[in-house]
């Protein structure tokens, strides 16, 4: 029966192989051929270009957006503590944190040079009104500031 179904499925391979031939003939293995003409592609066979080096086309580091900050993964819906602090507030954003691949953390949408992005971030600084996040903006000696409405 085992021989059966293994001559079903060869002869099946066979047919939907086509004509083509995928196994070597017994000429071909005494000669050498097939290895020869293996040898031939190798050799006739480029090596290919390295691989440009990436570069990060984020230069920017910091944002201060108004934006409500949740104190917890659930949010105000489920949360008292998110929802007491639901009221949105001018914040200092690092949105190229530190593992920002291995950590899990809030996301925001973001428009940088006409490209909208979706950049986790973490709160640097909480401002308490919009004059105190400019004022912060014009004497802080940070790398570029974005300042997001």
């Amino acid at each position: 029966m085992k021989e059966k179904m293994l001559a079903t499925i060869l002869a099946m391979a066979l047919i939907s192989a086509g004509n083509t031939q995928t196994i070597a003939t017994e000429q071909e293995i005494a000669s050498g051929s097939s290895m020869q003409t293996v040898e031939a592609t190798i050799e006739d066979t480029k090596e290919l270009p390295a691989m440009p080096v990436l570069e990060e086309t984020q230069n920017m580091k910091y944002i201060i957006k108004k934006l409500s900050v949740p104190h917890c993964k659930r949010g105000p819906e489920r949360c008292e503590m998110c929802l007491k602090t639901a009221e949105p507030h001018w914040c200092l954003l690092d949105i190229d944190p530190p593992e920002k691949e291995t950590m899990q953390r809030p996301v925001i949408e973001v428009e940088i040079d006409g490209e909208r992005l979706f950049l986790v971030y973490d709160v640097i600084k909480r401002f308490a009104s919009e004059e105190e996040a400019r004022q912060f903006l014009t004497t802080t000696d940070l790398s570029p500031i974005k300042w997001a409405d």
